[in-house]
């Protein structure tokens, strides 16, 4: 069969799915370093993706066999794009193909732009997105670009998780996060995963390998991680333990289709992972440290309300990242403190209590009647019980 005439079936095909109201605009200027058929198959494939990301749902002999889960699972997050949520204009941002060029033998990278803007003003960048497209014989799939950008990475198993990482990793701490992984899925009865985890130096080269240049909601942002998602990790500022969010991710698993309850899921990742946020020397904060701060701030401040700072979550901890939260470090004492008398079931009840502090309070109080009336003097006792 003559290649016109894959390409004819291939056109038509294709064709059918794709919706004109989707379509990307490419401009007159653009330049194509490829054949003509090549150019087309692509550009047909690259509209009928967006289309299918547009009606939710994506064909998957459009998605490359590599990272296909946590493709699949990208493209997905680009729906809706196109909104402008603050005015309500649905189709607000424009997609416009900024460039497209061979990066191997049958693989090519294509950017997008989505822009919109509003009358007379200066038009907006939301997103700047890049992909990565295969082309073969018989098919055009499309990838994230992590593999492609990660391909010089190093790799090292540690346990259940793959390491992905440019130079260097820390074997105490990914065999630390391996134990915790494994310790935390095996005390709510699960089996613990095989994680894979890129080690970034920051969220900004989190979003590059999955393919956001740029992220107008997320500009200038640095300090956060990502996942799991598709059994994958993105790092907090290339620390090894992702302990805090593993604990989220196995307990959203128990907790099912039950709205999450913040204080309660916080409490437990703060106790059995970590407070998230880094250090300025890389390292996470465990419960430990954040204990003898909140024992030194108790202990400058004696009329502090325990209950107030809670309910506020007032911003104690002057020597540890601004992000930790002193109301999460109280909830991991109390979340403490309903394992030891009630064990695994008491954690399960907490888990599954519903969104909210009144949840949490009318289930701690059954629990271990702590409650509102009588909170500063037996939290003040657990801090002060606790090694």
């Amino acid at each position: 069969m003559s290649n016109k005439i894959l390409f004819l079936i291939f056109y038509l095909l294709t064709i059918g799915t794709t919706n004109a109201q989707t379509s990307i605009f490419k401009p007159n200027l653009l330049k194509y370093e490829m054949d003509s058929l090549t150019k087309t198959k692509i550009l047909t494939s690259l509209d009928s993706l967006f289309s299918q990301i547009k009606r939710g749902k994506i064909d998957d002999n459009l998605i490359n066999k590599d990272n296909s889960e946590l493709s699949i699972s990208t493209f997905k997050s680009f729906s809706g794009i196109e909104e402008n949520k603050q005015d309500s204009i649905p189709d607000f941002y424009k997609k416009q193909l900024l460039n497209i060029y061979q990066i191997s033998t049958n693989q090519f990278w294509i950017t997008l732009a989505f822009i919109g803007n509003k009358n007379i003003e200066t038009p907006i960048l939301k997103n700047i997105i890049n992909l990565v497209v295969t082309n073969t014989a018989n098919n055009i799939t499309f990838s994230i670009p992590a593999k492609y950008l990660t391909n010089t990475w190093n790799r090292k198993t540690v346990g259940n998780v793959t390491y992905i990482f440019r130079s260097k990793i820390n074997l105490d701490r990914a065999t630390l996060f391996n134990a915790k992984n494994t310790r935390i899925a095996t005390k709510l009865g699960l089996q613990p995963e095989k994680l894979n985890f890129y080690l970034c130096n920051n969220y900004q080269e989190i979003l590059q390998l999955l393919g956001y240049e740029y992220d107008l909601d997320a500009n200038g942002q640095t300090r956060d991680g990502y996942g799991v998602d598709a059994n994958t990790i993105f790092s907090i500022m290339n620390n090894e333990d992702f302990s805090h969010d593993i604990f989220h991710y196995y307990s959203a698993k128990i907790r099912g289709d039950i709205k999450r309850n913040r204080t309660v899921e916080e409490g437990i990742a703060y106790s059995w992972g970590n407070a998230y946020y880094t250090k300025a020397n890389g390292e996470m904060v465990e419960q430990k440290e954040l204990l003898q701060e909140l024992r030194n701030y108790l202990k400058a401040n004696t009329k502090t309300s325990l209950l107030e700072i809670f309910n506020n979550d007032t911003k104690i901890f002057s020597n540890l990242p601004a992000e930790i939260s002193v109301k999460s470090t109280i909830a991991s004492l109390l979340c403490d403190e309903v394992e030891r008398k009630k064990g695994l079931e008491g954690i399960i009840t907490l888990i599954k209590c519903g969104r909210g502090d009144d949840n949490f309070f009318k289930t701690l109080n059954d629990l271990t009647s702590i409650n509102q009336n009588n909170f500063d003097i037996q939290v003040m006792k657990l801090i002060e019980q606790k090694k």
